[in-house]
């Protein structure tokens, strides 16, 4: 059994395995494109750039090789594109910026969930979300991260997808910009979705935060014969649903207790991850005079190696939130 995972470096076109997909983060302008049967984004930011490839990797005796013979697909319709090996799909948008959000993200949300669907693969594990000024107001006056969640709740609505169906996910914003979408899927085998014990499902999270709350689950498991993988939703410094802590120091401690509070129940389901460790972490900060004490708390808490664990200085989808991270736990 095959399943997507990062590895990050400073060349778009390193040597090696062809990986399904190359995100580019750092540049002038956002920006999709499909070439060489490979996804490339590239999302606004700062240079020098930080490319993260999705590459096959196995949780079984499965090799690459036996992969690929099955031969690459891709392409580019309707604004999706996508790229496909054997079991495995990366698919992606870019939608221009606009006033409002809600209703192209809802459109753009439902043609990648059809063609995942379409092309053979309707089990998604796993998603990210990019929006330009996400802590900004549109242009009727409402947050553009309450815009954009809007669009996408009512996209898994019209797509039949049930709250518990919800994959792990991210939503951070970028320097400029519009929106930035992608997944990554499954031809057979789908994740088991988690909660965490310290955090209310935030498909639950009151109305204060939204006329619809965000769609996602806190972490989701992908199970093979020899390995399993965790792949952690961006995590932040919430218990319940309420922010929490006023410093950087304050945030950090509480989110690396977040994280461990969803390993630990975790581990419980599956105890493979009882002797595993977080191969990759994407740190996101608001204020890059925090980027120090943020890198230096979590390389402490997780031991992932530092060469797969990227810092971003980026807007979080909360306005007080300093910080927030995300990962791939392996056991």
């Amino acid at each position: 059994m095959m399943v997507l995972l990062p590895v990050y470096h400073s060349e778009p076109e390193r040597a090696g395995p062809s990986p399904l997909a190359t995100i580019c983060y750092g540049g002038a302008s956002g920006g999709l494109d499909v070439r060489n049967g490979r996804v490339h984004m590239t999302l606004p930011g700062p240079l020098p750039a930080t490319c993260e490839q999705w590459c096959p990797a196995s949780l079984s005796g499965e090799t690459r090789h036996e992969q690929a013979a099955r031969g690459r697909q891709a392409g580019l319709e309707q604004g999706i594109g996508w790229s496909a090996e054997g079991d495995l799909l990366f698919a992606a948008f870019w939608v221009e910026d606009q006033p409002e959000l809600c209703e192209a993200v809802q459109t753009s949300y439902e043609r990648l969930i059809g063609l995942a669907r379409g092309k053979g693969f309707g089990h998604i594990y796993r998603m990210w979300n990019y929006l330009g000024a996400i802590n900004q107001d549109n242009a009727r006056g409402e947050e553009r991260y309450r815009d954009f969640c809007s669009g996408r709740s009512q996209a898994f609505e019209a797509m039949s997808i049930g709250l518990g169906e919800l994959p792990a996910a991210t939503g951070i914003g970028l320097s400029s910009g519009g929106v930035a979408v992608f997944l990554i899927a499954h031809r057979h085998v789908g994740g088991v979705n988690l909660e965490n014990p310290s955090q209310l499902p935030a498909y639950h999270y009151p109305p204060r935060y939204g006329r619809r709350s965000p769609s996602f689950a806190r972490a989701t498991v992908m199970e093979g014969p020899d390995r399993t993988a965790l792949y952690l939703s961006g995590t932040a410094s919430i218990r319940g649903h309420e922010s929490v802590g006023m410093t950087v120091e304050e945030q950090l401690s509480v989110t690396i207790e977040t994280i461990n509070s969803l390993l630990d129940a975790a581990r419980k389901r599956f105890p493979r991850l009882e002797a595993g460790r977080f191969e990759s972490m994407k740190l996101y900060v608001r204020h890059p005079e925090d980027a120090a004490v943020v890198r230096e708390g979590i390389s402490r808490a997780f031991q992932c190696p530092l060469e797969q664990s990227p810092l971003f200085i980026a807007d979080i989808c909360r306005a007080e939130l300093l910080l927030e991270v995300e990962g791939v736990f392996l056991g």
